[in-house]
């Protein structure tokens, strides 16, 4: 939850009560990290339960946004609305296979330089605009906490790049969002830059036509990828808070 942008964030809570869960085994959670989107779902679907609410909207960032899929699925009672950013469905066709190489540096990276230059590398464009506005953006979530908890171990992140696997296998398919997505009657909302390489926006356009059941809504945001929740905070959080308003 200390990874998450203060200039996003705090603009969500401004308008609405916003909880951030440090899932099993991650940040200052215990436990051990879920090798599926399902079960990683299960722990919110759970937490969410043990604190007490009987109904909630769910955001999900990248895998995170694979982890919501899963939660509004298994728990449709729990979720009022849904938004689903820079994400994709469960393997199926039409899915475009993300950037692994750009994944790559983002899992084995271990020193801050390295997780800096994955971070810039992956959720920003090359040109020197969108480096810069990468750049603040990495200093604001570096420096907005005091005690700020630090990033997944680079072994245990293996069982987080286990989960995003296993969600784009066709072997695993049956336990994975793609053939269940009509399944949802709730309002969403699929949000995404215009050019997201770690997630390619062709799959929030996938996920979009995907949701036959359900009030969808899609927006892009020009000139921006994966980080784009980081390029413009102000813009994004008003999507959503308007989304989450009607």
């Amino acid at each position: 939850m200390d990874h998450w942008d203060p200039a996003f964030v705090n603009r969500l809570a401004a308008k609405r009560h916003v909880i951030l869960i440090d899932n099993a085994g991650i940040g200052r959670s215990e436990g051990q990290i879920s090798d599926s989107a399902a079960g990683t779902a299960q722990v919110y679907i759970d937490a969410i339960r043990a604190i007490g609410f009987n109904q909630v909207d769910v955001l999900g960032f990248s895998l995170g946004g694979a982890v919501a899929q899963m939660v509004a699925l298994n728990a449709p009672d729990l979720v009022r609305r849904l938004v689903l950013a820079s994400t994709a469905p469960s393997v199926g066709e039409g899915l475009v296979l993300p950037d692994f190489t750009a994944f790559g540096k983002l899992k084995e990276a271990e020193t801050l330089e390295q997780h800096k230059s994955a971070f810039l590398g992956g959720f920003f464009a090359s040109t020197e605009k969108n480096q810069a506005i990468g750049q603040a953006a990495w200093q604001r979530i570096t420096s907005a906490r005091r005690y700020r908890n630090g990033f997944v171990d680079v072994h245990e992140e293996d069982k987080q790049a286990d989960a995003f696997t296993r969600f784009l296998n066709p072997d695993q398919s049956s336990s994975g969002s793609y053939d269940r997505l009509h399944e949802l009657k709730l309002p969403v909302l699929v949000i995404n830059g215009g050019d997201d390489i770690l997630m390619p926006t062709e799959n929030s356009l996938l996920l979009f036509k995907k949701l036959k059941g359900s009030a969808g809504q899609l927006h892009l945001f020009p000139d921006s990828g994966h980080g784009f929740l980081f390029q413009y905070p102000e813009n994004a959080s008003s999507v959503i808070n308007n989304f989450l308003d009607q």
